[in-house]
């Protein structure tokens, strides 16, 4: 027994013994360390010409050059209107069809036309039998040829007429067909059914554009018209996808200001792949003028405002980071001009500064 107790006494110390050293053996538990390259995005200090950056307004129209207005060339009363603004169309596709006493006239002149020449016809061959029988004058002859020559250049007429207005007979449905000139869309429709038509209406009842191209109309007070040049390029945001910038060049800057606006019109033709852009469409146009003096540029995004003063985040050795009180003179969507403890090549952070500004002000 007492040999018994002493083995139990014994591996009880030896466990106490193994917990102790285990304890002893264990580490402190390090500081989180963060991955800086994931975390944070670093961006350059430059040196770069001061840009100045205009903002105008502007307006997306459909490419005059590539457009075709229909007009009406027959009165009447419209029926059926086939399309939709909006509506891509092919070329000789029925847009409307309207109703019309001018196409019942001329399916009228056809026929008499024709009933013209076949009298005509008619008498000319009979004459030639005569004359042939010595029963006419060759007189008569002459005549009655120069009657079926008259008659037959009227049905000639008549039958371009009814051409022109889309019919291949008398006798049919006095309908006439408006059809489309051209492939593209129909970026304007002022008909609908039952309204009356005039040949002599000086709107269009379509207008169609492929949209392959669109005109991006730029609004210039006169307070810039100095600084607004043909050949500039320009960066443009619409409010449909307003993270999406079109670049483009001026192609056309207007001599006339707009009575009521005041503002000057200058162009941009720009190349409108998937047909993104739609006619009508308001847009912000930003123009960069780059002046002759050098200033430090940064990243906007890198720029901390805190307690009416402004700070970047700059990356030194060894993966640390230092916050630089710094003076902003301008800022752009594309650079913030600076003046600071900075020097061209050393790196800021951009994403992640405000929470790196936060934790070194612990």
């Amino acid at each position: 027994m007492k040999l018994q107790k002493i083995m139990s006494q014994f591996i009880l110390v030896a466990f106490l013994c193994i917990g102790l050293c285990n304890c002893s053996s264990k580490k402190e538990p390090e500081a989180e360390t963060k991955d800086d390259d994931s975390a944070y995005r670093i961006d350059t200090v430059q040196m770069r010409n001061y840009e100045q950056e205009l903002k105008f307004t502007g307006q997306i129209s459909f490419d005059e050059k590539q457009v075709d207005k229909v007009y009406p060339i027959a009165s009447g009363t419209v029926l059926e209107v086939n399309v939709d603004l909006g509506n891509y169309v092919k070329k000789g596709q029925v847009l409307a069809t309207l109703q019309s006493s001018d196409i019942s006239n001329y399916q009228k002149d056809f026929s008499n036309a024709k009933s013209n020449y076949d009298l005509a016809k008619r008498n000319a061959d009979n004459t030639q039998q005569l004359y042939d029988s010595k029963f006419s004058s060759e007189s008569d002859l002459i005549a009655t040829k120069k009657q079926l020559e008259i008659a037959g250049a009227e049905v000639d007429r008549s039958s371009q007429v009814m051409k022109i207005y889309g019919q291949t007979q008398s006798g049919s449905l006095p309908v006439f067909t408006i059809k489309a000139p051209q492939s593209g869309y129909i970026v304007e429709r002022k008909v609908n059914p039952n309204v009356q038509i005039r040949p002599d209406n000086g709107d269009a009842l379509f207008t169609i554009s492929n949209l392959t191209d669109v005109w991006v109309l730029i609004n210039i007070y006169e307070s810039d018209i100095a600084s607004v040049k043909m050949g500039q390029q320009v960066d443009i945001q619409t409010v449909a996808y307003p993270d999406k910038v079109f670049t483009g060049t001026i192609s056309n800057i207007g001599q006339v200001l707009d009575n009521d606006s005041k503002v000057l019109k200058a162009r941009v033709v720009l190349q409108n792949p998937g047909g993104l852009l739609k006619p009508d469409m308001f847009c912000t146009v930003k123009l960069h003028l780059e002046k002759q003096d050098k200033m430090l540029a940064v990243n906007p995004r890198s720029v901390i405002f805190n307690n009416e003063h402004y700070f970047v985040i700059k990356q030194i050795p060894n993966n640390k980071y230092e916050k630089v009180p710094i003076e902003v003179l301008k800022t752009t969507s594309k650079y913030s001009y600076v003046k600071g403890a900075l020097q061209p090549g050393e790196h800021i952070v951009t994403e992640g500064a405000l929470l790196l500004f936060n934790e070194l002000n612990q």
